[in-house]
Formats: structure tokens, C-alpha cells, sequence
């Protein structure tokens, strides 16, 4: 994977959220185990790298931790951006 935009550390994993910025540009999430350890504005970013750390993400047996905690990383990503993340597809979303 590509370096990180925040450290250019490199990435555990990467995606696009589902709502844009307020100027029209998409949200990039990316998961760092240097910047993301420890921050105690986003917890579940910590969880998410203590997961894969631990080899949590190749658990199969923890499927719905694991989703759950992908979620909460998801929403705190577009929190950082100001967006409030909501269940259904409105303006400035992505099907």
C-alpha cells in the first residue's frame, strides 16, 4: 500500500466514505498504526489497529467485532471531516 497522507507512514488499509466533504471531494479513510495507536479522539481507530496487530484481521471467527469496528473507524474518519454519517444514500453520497 501507498504511504498515508498524515505521516507517510504506511497503510494497514484504505477506502473512500460514502459522503463527500463540504467542498465536493471525497473523504479518504486511512488506517495507520503510527498515527491512529493511542488516540484518544478516535478509539475506535486504536481497536481497529490493536485488531490487526493481534491477527484479529484474519480471525474469522470474530466477524461481527471486526464490523463493528470498521463502522466506528468509518464514522470517526468522517467525523475528523465534519460529515455526520448517516444509514441512508441523500445529497453528496455515494450509492
Amino acid at each position: 500500500m501507498s504511504p498515508q497522507a498524515r505521516c507517510r507512514s504506511s497503510l494497514i488499509m484504505s477506502g473512500v466514505a460514502p459522503q463527500d466533504d463540504e467542498h465536493g471531494r471525497p473523504i479518504h479513510l486511512e488506517l495507520c498504526a503510527v498515527c491512529d495507536t493511542g488516540d484518544v479522539d478516535r478509539p475506535a481507530a486504536g481497536l481497529l489497529v490493536q485488531s490487526f496487530a493481534n491477527n484479529g484481521g484474519h480471525d474469522e471467527s470474530a466477524p461481527k467485532m471486526g464490523s463493528h469496528l470498521l463502522t466506528e473507524w468509518a464514522k470517526e474518519c468522517m467525523a475528523a471531516h465534519g460529515q455526520v454519517p448517516s444509514l441512508g444514500v441523500t445529497k453528496g453520497q455515494r450509492p
